[in-house]
């Protein structure tokens, strides 16, 4: 397990009954109006503020093999998800199954109120502690992500290829949350694990650059279209020797993508981008600028949009 020191308990967070006493609460303080139990074991100040993190503390403190996982480990670990699966108010707990398969262990999944539980083999090296909290690691995260049936693919793609991002990019490069070659080894040394087979599908399919789920996404709509393939993070050298960096670029075609976000419609952002699209005409290539609208308006439009740039630029195909 990575270990990490326990933090001071803030005074708004949970804590569990046999905390209380170090935190300077009595047992008439336990019964009292402003606190609540939000489960057995388990109190927290009817004003709380807490983080996920802090929230799920002492259900892993309860039981020493229980981890914060699946979709809550991913909310933790900033791993981008489909709107619907960052719920914070249910919380994704793993119990440690034995390594043993035979062990008499009675212990099954977490059952209590607000949580999902799980039943997990984790390894130590899986486990990390993280502001006194037990979490599955950003590798053994994403490998449970690809258990769950209801995310797509897609998801478990932009979820990867989030912890796979790094660039050089100019102003702001970037370091993999796990490079590709350790998420690659981290899924080729586990066996006999749920979502396993979809992990090593999904691992052929990441790229390596992508700098938002939407560009995963946008790079995912034409992979399936069999388009040219578009290298995230694309560098472009202008006619003076500088480079630029697009989204996503063909240097075959000289065709380059740009997603727009609502950053991208203030001020400072404009003016950027108008520099930046300059230099690009200057050095050649064919810009495509793609909008949450467009995405809307669904893949076959925005294949379409970004098939005529290509033609335009020689593309037959």
């Amino acid at each position: 397990m990575v270990l990490q020191s326990a933090p001071a308990i803030p005074p708004t967070a949970s804590y569990t009954v046999e905390e209380a006493p170090d935190l300077g609460v009595d047992e008439r303080s336990l019964r009292d109006r402003g606190v609540l139990v939000p489960s057995r074991g388990i109190r927290t100040p009817v004003h709380s503020r807490e983080t996920l993190l802090q929230r799920a503390r002492p259900y892993t403190v309860l039981h020493p093999t229980t981890a914060l996982s699946h979709l809550s480990a991913a909310m933790v670990h900033r791993i981008p998800l489909p709107s619907w699966a960052e719920d914070a108010t249910l919380i994704d707990l793993s119990r440690a199954a034995p390594p043993d398969p035979s062990a008499n262990d009675r212990l099954g999944q977490p059952r209590r109120a607000q949580v999902r539980g799980h039943r997990l083999r984790l390894k130590d090296d899986e486990v990390a502690l993280l502001d006194g909290t037990r979490v599955t690691t950003p590798s053994r995260t994403w490998l449970d992500l690809c258990s769950i049936k209801r995310l797509s693919m897609d998801d478990v793609i932009t979820a990867g290829e989030y912890l796979v991002s790094e660039h050089e990019r100019a102003y702001y490069p970037r370091t993999a949350v796990v490079p590709l070659a350790g998420l690659r080894s981290f899924v080729e040394s586990r066996h006999r694990v749920v979502g396993l087979g979809r992990a090593r599908i999904a691992l052929e399919l990441l790229a390596v650059g992508v700098d938002s789920p939407q560009e995963s996404h946008l790079r995912q709509m034409l992979e399936r279209a069999g388009l040219p393939k578009f290298t995230p993070n694309c560098p472009v050298t202008d006619p003076w020797g500088a480079t630029i960096w697009v989204d996503l670029g063909n240097p075959k075609f000289r065709v380059c993508l740009e997603y727009e976000g609502e950053h991208h419609l203030t001020g400072p952002q404009r003016a950027s981008d108008d520099v930046r699209d300059r230099r690009t005409r200057s050095a050649g290539w064919l810009q495509v600028k793609i909008t949450k609208e467009d995405m809307a308006r669904g893949e076959a439009f925005v294949v379409a949009k970004v098939v005529a740039a290509l033609r335009a630029h020689g593309y037959r195909g």
